[in-house]
């Protein structure tokens, strides 16, 4: 049985790399609410998405929801 896990390489608001298993992301939320385009007000300033891991933990990025998205699934 072969043990495979896909890291994604995003980057915190402070410009900081983040290397993020891909299999950890149980959700996303974007920093622009989709219905109205308006700003999220729980999300701060350069960060376009907060990733929420199966260990609990909230990470914001500031690539796009959608971004991070198309990089998990290049990566498959």
């Amino acid at each position: 049985m072969t043990l495979l896990m896909i890291w994604v390489l995003l980057h915190g608001p402070k410009g900081h790399d983040i290397l993020l298993n891909s299999d950890a992301i149980v959700s996303m939320q974007a920093s622009t609410q989709a219905m109205t385009g308006q700003p999220n007000e729980h999300v701060p300033g350069e960060v376009r998405c907060v990733i929420n891991t199966s260990d609990g933990k909230f990470i914001a990025v500031v690539e796009t929801c959608d971004e991070v998205r198309r990089l998990v699934e290049q990566q498959k």
